[in-house]
């Protein structure tokens, strides 16, 4: 996604877009056909850029879907994804002041290339662990049912035999 910095107008320059999953194929969580966190929808973009002097603000948000499995029982997860983008771009020789929560960078020339730093939006705000809803039991450590849906007469009362000698220790 290249811009130009002249092609940003007094007005400003407002970007609405979308990018086909295949976009994101450096990010390693998404981009393999193995893993089981996907894309399930297009990459929507709804961005404004604004130009005071050769400062460039970058404001606006993503929107995409993944399917991931439920970290506690793997059953298919749908989440929708929002990031917020906050980003000031500065001209390389321009030292950076303090912009709080606000992302700073530097471009080089009268192109910018905000697919790299779109990329970098995306990739942090993916999930770490996803659930199918916050009370969800997960599954059975031994016999491997879903607790959710079934309860099983496995007894939890399994010890580590490296750690059974702990269970006499009086402290």
């Amino acid at each position: 996604m290249k811009i130009k910095v002249s092609d940003i107008g007094e007005a400003g320059l407002h970007i609405k877009t979308l990018r086909k999953p295949e976009w994101l194929i450096n990010i390693p969580e998404l981009a393999s056909e193995v893993r089981d966190t996907h894309l399930s929808s297009n990459i929507n973009f709804d961005l404004r850029l604004t130009k005071v002097l050769r400062e460039i603000s970058v404001r606006g948000n993503i929107w995409f879907a993944i399917e991931t499995p439920c970290a506690r029982c793997l059953n298919p997860v749908d989440l929708i994804i929002s990031p917020e983008v906050k980003l000031i771009l500065s001209p390389e020789h321009v030292t950076n002041d303090d912009y709080g929560d606000i992302d700073y960078e530097t471009y080089n020339g009268d192109e910018i290339d905000l697919g790299g730093y779109l990329r970098e939006f995306i990739a942090i705000s993916l999930p770490i662990k996803a659930l199918c809803r916050e009370e969800c039991k997960g599954l059975c450590h031994y016999c491997g049912v879903n607790l959710n849906l079934e309860d099983c007469s496995c007894k939890d009362d399994w010890v580590d035999p490296r750690f059974a000698v702990l269970r006499n220790l009086k402290i």
